[in-house]
Formats: C-alpha cells, sequence, structure tokens
C-alpha cells in the first residue's frame, strides 16, 4: 500500500503541485499561473491542493519557494520574485484547511527528490547546482540537507568566482551566476567554444564546492539538464583540472540530474512525509482518487 502526499513548487511564473506515492511516482498533476502577493499565493496553492485532494483531511504537504526559508520550515523569510517577506506560508496554508505542512527552499527540494528517488539515491554527500534564469544551490552531508544557521546556506550562484567582475542582481560583482546561468546558456552557447567557457566558470565554482566540504557526488539539474554531455563533460574536465593543482587525487562526480521539472514538487512532497512521519497519509487503496 502506498502513501500520498502532495508537493507543490511556486515558481516565478508559475506554481506546479502534484500528488506523489511514497515510491516518488506522480499519480496526477497540476498547474497554475502565479499571482503576486502573499494572500493570493495562498489561496492558488490551496485550489491546487483541492483540485489535487478535494478532501485533503490529514494530508501531508511540502511546499517547495525560490527563497529564503526559516530553520523550521514554517516561513517564507524572503522570496523577491513572489513579493513575499517573512511570510508564514505553513500557518496560511493549515487555517485553511486541515493539512500538515512544511515549506522548503526549491534548490533543496529538488535535491530532495534526486537523494530519495533519482540520480543521488546511492549517495550521502552532494552538491546540487539547479541553472536555471539564476542558479541555485543544495548540500547534502551525510545524508542530511545543510540548511545553515539561519537557513541561507547552498547559495553557490552568488559565490564571487571573477572579484570586480560582471555585476550581479544581488548588488555583488562577479558572482558565477553572471557566468553560467541558464540566461547564459540559451543565449551565448551555440558552440563546442562557447560550452566550454561557460564551463570553466562552472567548474572553477564548483572546485569551490569540492574544497569546502568534498562531496562524492554533483548533481547538475534544472534547464540544464537537456544539455547534457556538451556541459558535464567539459565541467568536469575543468574540475578535474583545478582540483589536481591541489594536490588532490580525486573529484566528484558530475552527473546530470534525472526528474526534471517535477523535482521540486516530488522533493518538497517526500521531504515533509520525512520529517511529518507520525501524520497520517491517504492512500491510494482508499480510492482518494476517484
Amino acid at each position: 500500500m502506498s502513501e500520498l502526499w502532495i508537493g507543490v513548487d511556486i515558481g516565478g511564473t508559475k506554481i506546479a503541485a502534484g500528488l506523489v506515492d511514497s515510491h516518488g511516482r506522480v499519480v496526477a498533476r497540476v498547474q497554475k499561473p502565479t499571482p503576486q502577493g502573499e494572500s493570493a499565493i495562498a489561496d492558488t496553492v490551496v485550489a491546487v491542493i483541492l483540485e489535487l485532494m478535494p478532501e485533503p483531511n490529514g494530508l501531508l504537504v511540502g511546499v517547495a519557494v525560490p527563497g529564503y526559508v526559516s530553520t523550521d520550515h514554517r516561513s517564507v523569510l524572503y522570496a523577491a520574485n513572489l513579493e513575499l517577506e517573512n511570510t508564514m506560508l505553513a500557518d496560511l496554508l493549515e487555517s485553511r484547511l486541515d493539512i500538515k505542512c512544511l515549506v522548503i527552499n526549491d534548490a533543496n527540494a529538488a535535491l530532495w527528490a534526486e537523494y530519495r528517488f533519482g540520480a543521488a539515491r546511492t549517495a550521502q554527500d552532494v552538491a546540487m547546482v539547479t541553472v536555471g534564469t539564476g542558479i541555485g544551490g543544495a548540500l547534502l552531508v551525510n545524508g542530511q540537507l545543510v540548511v545553515g544557521a539561519h537557513g541561507f546556506a547552498g547559495e553557490i550562484g552568488h559565490m564571487v568566482v571573477d572579484p570586480g567582475g560582471r555585476p550581479c542582481g544581488c548588488g555583488s560583482r562577479g558572482c558565477l551566476d553572471r557566468y553560467a546561468s541558464g540566461s547564459t546558456l540559451t543565449t551565448v552557447a551555440r558552440t563546442a567554444e562557447d560550452f566550454a567557457d561557460i564551463a570553466h566558470w562552472l567548474g572553477l565554482g564548483l572546485s569551490q564546492v569540492a574544497m569546502l566540504f568534498d562531496p562524492g557526488l554533483i548533481l547538475l539539474g534544472g534547464g540544464v539538464s537537456a544539455v547534457g554531455d556538451a556541459l558535464t563533460q567539459p565541467t568536469q574536465a575543468r574540475l578535474n583540472e583545478l582540483l589536481a593543482e591541489h594536490g588532490r587525487p580525486s573529484a566528484p562526480r558530475i552527473r546530470t540530474a534525472e526528474l526534471g521539472p517535477d523535482a521540486g514538487f516530488i522533493g518538497a512532497a517526500a521531504y515533509v512525509a520525512d520529517n511529518l512521519a507520525t501524520a497520517q497519509a491517504p492512500s491510494i487503496s482508499q480510492g482518494l482518487l476517484n
């Protein structure tokens, strides 16, 4: 008998949600445009939950957001693209529905999905870089997500790889985000030389991650998943080269993430189930999809 959970991935333009079973399979899915403001977002999340499960009594719901999340996974501290700041999102949803809810950063959710059901199933120490409009990051050490003292860990995209370089929207200059993001891939990358240049910067950023905590595996996710070996191979070569300069006998293996655009809501669903295991989850055998 497989339990059912709901995962919701709130993006800048769309809210994607899925009914996920305990094997990571997506039983049903729904998508709606993302509104602005906490009340409208909460109302839309409630609507997608009810569309997936009309009677969500005691349901476990995980919500992924592109921003800073409190260490208790109840609040969105800041998500600029969603106009959310100090928003008690779990409370807002639980006050509207009989559910148990946790909130998780979207990159952390994607990594948790890959760890539970995807490319990182056999790994314990993993770094994930999600390359989309910007670059997100997430870290797994000894099978546990690293969120940091304030919930801000994993901001790989804002490591400075070129001091004084290109200006970044965060206010700094030379951030990795400005040299290897999805927008760079789509507007610049046309030839092997273009990919080599992006891999140069991405490999440099990943070498800093590798020096800091020595993951056994690095996953590239987000829109970059469609690029495949054209990017992963030169990035792996650059990473190997940089670590060899420091006398490192081996480098982390770079792989493409497996779960694609569903990873955010799959990981959010799995994370809430793994951390609120005492709550009652419905099962497919109860006929809740009819």
